[in-house]
């Protein structure tokens, strides 16, 4: 069995992928995604109180690492954020229906100085990934590569339109509008234990790791521009046909038909041409597909995830044997029977009470404790 868990203890690497992994969130084709996309963050973090580390949005699916001190504040900042993302994209492409893949995936992260630069070097280097044209500041989407290399704010612009609607309504119209745009600024943290660094070493710290960044995705980049080019007229093959048989690559197509001649056959084929495409084709054995397992957390050493691996397990245990309980003490109250409260383990998702909030207006204080 599999529970939501979140400990504020930890950061949480959150990544969302579009249904079908269509290009939604295209940044070169709509330009307004990436304004409005630092807006929607922004406003989501007012609301809810939310420590941004890092983030990269990329066509089909987007990277961040998040923090909080209160896990429903956590996951109610998510569902904004997704939710408010997927209402842009289909009111820009002009389509309706769901735009992630299910839920994003929630990856926690156990600070460390070697963990945490190699997840925001992961994070910094998403569009140099797929084309060598990119660098770490120039891609159009919204990212906060330049607030962490060079201290530049991330600004985005948030419309009211609903505001708009409501005014609309109203006998004398709605305004200009430029009185229902407004500039929304995200707060870019610095990870834990870096907050006491001068200016000069944290920006030479995110500049060094934007360097690992290039040195490790600059060659996995296509030398091509990371497009393939693929020719729309049949009569432009390339012979391959020849090469799969294991001959040298000839006239093909319309080609090859010119210069064998019309007349050997109706079609414009000999005879020999007719006897291969009608030969059975050798299908290559199928590959066993494995799915990559999502890791259970990202650590300094082998040693932290294992114990978080543990941790997690008996937390899991114990948040079984809490629904057990409840079930026999909602039997006992539907019953007429006297029933008593039944406690989940801290920072699990258990109900509809906002146990997060609770614990921290009591005083309880996140300890990692066997996690790590």
């Amino acid at each position: 069995m599999s529970i939501r868990y979140y400990n504020p203890a930890l950061l949480f690497e959150v990544t969302a992928r579009t249904i079908g992994g269509a290009f939604l969130f295209d940044p070169v084709i709509h330009h307004g995604f990436a304004a409005a996309f630092n807006a929607i963050i922004a406003i989501a973090q007012k609301k809810h109180g939310i420590r941004i580390y890092a983030y990269f949005a990329m066509s089909n699916h987007y990277h961040g690492i998040f923090g909080a001190d209160n896990p429903d504040s956590f996951a109610d900042f998510l569902c904004d954020v997704h939710g408010n993302m997927a209402r842009y994209a289909n009111r820009v492409q002009g389509r309706i229906g769901p735009v992630f893949n299910g839920r994003c995936d929630v990856t926690p992260i156990i600070a460390g100085d070697k963990c945490l630069s190699d997840r925001i070097a992961y994070i910094m280097g998403q569009a140099i990934k797929v084309d060598r044209h990119w660098t770490l500041d120039n891609w159009p989407g919204a990212n906060t590569n330049r607030a962490l290399l060079y201290g530049e704010p991330v600004v985005g612009k948030h419309f009211a339109r609903h505001r708009k609607t409501l005014d609309a309504r109203r006998k004398d119209g709605p305004k200009a509008d430029e009185a229902y745009t407004s500039e929304q600024v995200v707060a870019v943290s610095p990870p834990p234990g870096w907050e006491a660094l001068p200016e000069p070493e944290l920006r030479a710290r995110y500049r060094s790791i934007g360097q690992e960044a290039v040195r490790r995705f600059g060659q996995a980049a296509c030398p091509e521009g990371g497009n393939v080019q693929v020719a729309a007229n049949p009569d432009q093959s390339s012979g391959l046909e020849a090469e799969f048989r294991g001959e040298a690559p000839s006239q093909t197509g319309a080609a090859a038909a010119a210069a064998a001649g019309a007349g050997d056959s109706p079609t414009g084929l000999t005879e020999a041409q007719r006897a291969w495409m009608q030969m059975p084709r050798p299908r290559p054995p199928k590959k066993e597909h494995k799915r990559q397992r999502r890791p259970s957390a990202y650590a300094d050493t082998p040693a932290k995830i294992a114990r978080y691996r543990d941790g997690y397990k008996a937390i899991r245990q114990a948040h079984l044997n809490a629904r057990r309980e409840l079930e026999k003490q909602t039997e006992r109250a539907l019953r007429g029977k006297r029933a008593r409260a039944v406690q989940f383990p801290l920072w699990t998702f258990a109900a509809v009470a906002p146990l997060g909030r609770l614990a921290r207006d009591a005083g309880k204080v996140a300890a990692l404790g066997d996690l790590v």
